[in-house]
């Protein structure tokens, strides 16, 4: 009997053992060109796309009832986008704790990212909101005031610099400002690799989302102009569309975060599983 229990041990840390030792040596652990970096995003999203599905269709169904029930002025359109703020900065976190616990665990836990969602909520809240008033106020500036163009351009290209901020809050912890120091710090040498890499992704995602919701305007125009329905049937699409695109885009993130932590930091599984498990 005790013999058999000292040999269920070994066993276990022998398969313990092998499973860290696979992991070291996963593709997460490796420098990652262009396509590289896609196909590891793309393989995450599909290994794990029924459980993403689900968590991000929970999220976004409240979004689109609110939306039809509050209409389209604009106290409508202002009660939709904070609710959209505060789910999108949820459904976030989760996403981006998600990789590395699948990395580590070999599989995605639901619970222990929202756990890891919530423990993060109002530092990602902070800088996603932040994001979000900068690009909105860099695209206000170049399409109102023309002659402000070239500082547009710079200022958007600049913004490439923050882009890694959400997936090091959730994480590193960091608070807002330090997040946004330690994504500029991560990209800052790579600037261009990443820009490129974010380009191509998110002319390919937003490929993937047009092709999603176009079924449901074709459909759409099927029906009498100016029917409510119709509009619905639109923003069903719409909504649909994202609940496809937007995780593979925070994954995609999370990656190429993880990919710069490599080539910079010489980042191991075992920092990968401390972050994780804590």
């Amino acid at each position: 009997m005790g013999v058999d229990l000292k040999s269920d041990v070994e066993s276990s840390k022998l398969s313990t053992i092998h499973s860290i030792m696979k992991d070291r040596h996963s593709s997460l652990f490796s420098e990652h060109d262009l396509r590289g970096i896609i196909w590891e995003a793309m393989s995450v999203y599909k290994n794990n796309f029924s459980q993403f599905f689900v968590i991000t269709l929970a999220g976004f169904l409240p979004v689109l009832l609110v939306s039809y029930l509050v209409g389209t002025d604009l106290r409508g359109v202002t009660v939709v986008s904070i609710i959209d703020l505060m789910i999108i900065t949820a459904l976030a976190g989760i996403y981006i704790y998600s990789v590395g616990y699948y990395y580590v665990h070999g599989r995605v836990d639901l619970k222990s990212a929202l756990r890891a969602s919530q423990a993060v909520y109002f530092k990602l809240l902070g800088v996603t909101l932040a994001l979000q008033i900068m690009l909105a106020l860099v695209l206000i500036a170049g399409t109102i005031l023309f002659f402000l163009i070239i500082p547009f351009i710079v200022a958007l290209l600049y913004m490439i610099y923050l882009v890694l901020s959400q997936p090091v809050v959730v994480i590193e912890r960091h608070k807002p400002l330090d997040a946004f120091k330690r994504s500029l710090s991560l990209v800052r040498g790579n600037w261009w690799r990443v820009f490129k890499s974010i380009l191509i992704f998110f002319l390919s995602a937003l490929g993937i989302g047009v092709l999603v919701w176009l079924p449901f305007f074709l459909i759409s125009l099927t029906i009498t102009e100016g029917s409510e329905f119709r509009s619905l049937l639109q923003q069903i699409g719409t909504y649909v569309g994202a609940t496809i695109i937007v995780p593979l885009i925070y994954i995609f993130l999370t990656i190429v975060y993880y990919d710069l932590r490599y080539r910079k930091e010489d980042f191991s599984f075992e920092q990968l599983s401390d972050e994780i498990n804590r």
